[in-house]
């Protein structure tokens, strides 16, 4: 039997998928990343998150534990000044 076969049981679990997202989400993003969805995809999680000013989704490889973000909304700070 293959050595990531028992991982990818262990994913099954809501608790083992939030577990499994949290450490790196929170490597990638800091310490206030917030886990909104995840889903699993075969060998995948996908999901989700608040991270500070942005929303990102991610994509989680069970098997190597490589976590990779795209943001879907990036909250910027304006640089124009109000008139008058």
């Amino acid at each position: 039997m293959p050595e990531t076969a028992p991982r990818v049981v262990m994913l099954k679990s809501v608790d083992t998928l939030r577990d499994a997202v949290s450490g790196p989400l929170t490597d990638r993003c800091g310490i206030q990343a917030r886990m909104l969805t995840a889903e699993l995809h075969g060998d995948e999680v996908r999901g989700l998150a608040l991270c500070p000013g942005r929303v990102v989704r991610f994509v989680l490889d069970a098997q190597t534990s490589r976590l990779s973000t795209v943001d879907l909304l990036r909250l910027t700070q304006t640089s124009r000044k109000p008139a008058a």
